[in-house]
């Protein structure tokens, strides 16, 4: 599940294509490779009406974090691995960054072989791209939204194979703000690990 998660939220953030028109191209292109970090609330809607909100954080070359208001879900990358961590049960488990596709999203100089463009229009103020991985086809594809004038990300929705959705909207993003390290700092986050304490 996890695997579907980083792809979902991150797929849509980082996205590099030779198949943009040269101006839409550039526009994408220059916001996306164009920021040493990101931070971002987010409200997502799913399928079934459920409704989360969280914050997104990334620190570029490789680290990334994504916390849940609403359920205990923490995903935490230090650009070494990546840690999925459900703080009620207290558990946590370690992942390869290579075994999902985060690699290609938390580095400057991006290279989308694999990413079809299935649409790309603007319209009045907004510019829509509507995008698979051929790796991940068989899941459905994402659209992104882009406000134009200023250019910025608005919300990304994703169409499943079984013709369900998931909305996300982003709500006061910030480029290039100085992010604490520790907010990447998995050892911290650890459950497992009981705080000492002095009696």
């Amino acid at each position: 599940m996890f695997k579907k998660l980083i792809f979902f939220i991150f797929i849509n953030i980082f996205i590099h294509n030779n198949t943009f028109s040269n101006v839409n191209r550039d526009r994408v292109v220059n916001y996306l490779e164009g920021f040493h970090s990101l931070k971002s609330e987010f409200v997502q809607i799913n399928n079934n009406g459920d409704i989360l909100s969280g914050n997104l954080y990334v620190s570029r070359p490789g680290k990334f974090r994504i916390e849940y208001n609403q359920i205990p879900l923490l995903l935490i990358s230090d650009a070494k691995k990546l840690a999925v961590i459900n703080k009620d049960l207290k558990n946590i488990s370690f992942h390869k960054i290579d075994e999902v596709p985060v690699s290609v999203l938390l580095f400057k100089e991006l290279s989308m072989s694999n990413i079809s463009i299935l649409k790309l229009k603007e319209k009045e103020n907004m510019l829509s791209v509507e995008l698979m991985d051929s790796k991940y086809k068989d899941q459905g594809f994402v659209e992104i939204l882009f406000e134009v004038k200023p250019f910025m990300m608005k919300k990304w929705t994703i169409y499943k194979k079984d013709n369900t959705k998931t909305e996300v909207f982003f709500n006061n993003i910030f480029i290039d703000k100085k992010l604490s390290q520790k907010l990447f700092d998995i050892d911290s986050e650890d459950p497992r690990k009981i705080p000492f304490k002095i009696y």
